[in-house]
């Protein structure tokens, strides 16, 4: 049995619970599995159900995250997962939907059912298999969508720094990834797929001008170099993973949940957070930014200050120092979810967020109107035990111990 804590009625009261579980698209990437075999996955949509077939085609009509989805289904959420695989096999496991057994490795199996599952950001950086999360959830992403539920992932600020080339958080484990992923789309699609893998070199003529040389092959590179080619193609905007990851919302709200990496404020919510999704989607693709309106919402999305949504860490406090520091918070989110009510028309009773390390796990404060879910998990940060958020109706709990798991009938 999972063992949960329930904080239904005063989050700052915490008895013990136990949970029950329910039984109630984008463009998946050429993937390698994390035993070295490679196939190519399709896109999404081979076999659809019906629910996956309505959310692939409107997902492919606005070609952008969409801000609000509604299930009749649990929803789960797990935090910062910065590149331990094997933390985040944990966590959806305590989540309740992902199977177990020999082949999950190649093929994991959702048995999550109607299960939505938020993963919010920070995928990236810290540890040495972020790909291979990345396609652990697209696989699962897929399978959730012909069993009627979903997988959705949040671009956190470590997403941001890399697009951005900020590769300071970058593991050498993870460099040698990128480099093997890389490898994998070029067998597949040629060095055209991705940018940076060999580049134009110059020379000077007896004029001074400079001449265009042949592009520079990769075994004319030392191996750090390379590495650093591949994952510069990978992550700069506009590039494979970059791509992907313009897919993924920077803010989302699942019935009267929203969920963001960092926080919240009024103003994002005046600016219009479907418009805060579009600009990180269309920065993310490549896509010249030059309009003043774009601008401005990608400094309130991903700008490196405090209240950006994936910088934002006054909600993450996990003890405020003063009662009037926590009052000014509480009263900051009470104003920024009443403006989704009112501009949304989404009458949202909580915030979820990651970004911010909880030394005691997740947790929540504000009567229960910010649910905190980065454990630090990763090894690459605290190597802290796994911890899920589920959400039934209005009852919120935090699961901590894996369940035995019954395979559904898919």
């Amino acid at each position: 049995m999972i063992q949960s804590i329930s904080l239904k009625d005063d989050c700052n009261n915490r008895s013990k619970g136990t949970t029950r579980r329910s039984n109630n698209s984008i463009r998946l990437l050429a993937t390698e599995s994390e035993n070295g075999s490679s196939s190519k996955t399709a896109d999404v949509g081979e076999g659809k159900g019906e629910n996956e077939k309505k959310n692939t085609a409107e997902k492919k009509k606005s070609n952008y995250p969409k801000l609000h989805v509604q299930t009749n289904g649990r929803v789960v959420a797990i935090g910062d997962l910065h590149g331990d695989i094997q933390q985040a096999r944990r966590a959806l496991r305590i989540a309740g939907v992902l199977g177990k057994d020999d082949d999950d490795n190649v093929n994991p199996q959702w048995v999550g059912g109607d299960t939505v599952l938020v993963q919010v950001g920070d995928v990236l950086d810290r540890g040495d298999d972020e790909i291979g999360i990345l396609i652990l959830l697209q696989k699962l992403g897929k399978a959730a969508r012909k069993a009627g539920g979903d997988v959705f992932i949040l671009n956190g600020n470590h997403e941001v720094l890399n697009i951005s080339g900020d590769f300071r958080y970058v593991s050498r484990g993870a460099f040698h990834e990128s480099m093997r992923f890389s490898d994998h789309l070029v067998k597949l699609f040629g060095k055209d797929a991705v940018p940076g893998r060999r580049r134009r070199r110059s020379s000077k003529q007896e004029d001074g001008e400079e001449e265009e040389e042949e592009e520079e092959e990769e075994d004319e590179m030392d191996e750090w170099r390379k590495q650093t080619n591949a994952r510069v193609g990978l992550f700069s905007p506009g590039g494979p993973l970059a791509q992907q990851l313009s897919m993924h919302n920077t803010v989302l709200i699942v019935n009267d949940t929203v969920f963001a990496h960092g926080g919240l404020v009024p103003r994002h919510v005046d600016f219009g957070l479907d418009k805060l999704n579009k600009s990180v989607s269309e920065w993310m693709r490549g896509k010249r930014i030059e309009d003043e309106d774009t601008k401005v919402a990608l400094g309130m999305a991903i700008g490196g200050v405090k209240d950006s949504v994936v910088w934002h860490r006054a909600y993450g406090t996990e003890h405020y120092a003063t009662n009037t520091e926590r009052t000014n918070a509480c009263t900051l989110l009470s104003r920024t979810l009443e403006k989704i009510n009112e501009i949304e028309g989404i009458p949202v009773k909580r915030l979820v967020v990651g970004h911010t390390p909880q030394m005691q796990g997740a947790n929540c404060e504000c009567d229960g109107k910010i649910w905190r879910v980065d454990v630090g998990m990763s090894f690459g940060v605290l190597g802290a035990n796994p911890q899920v958020l589920e959400i039934i109706g209005d009852e919120v709990k935090i699961l901590t111990r894996e369940a035995p798991v019954t395979m559904s009938k898919l």
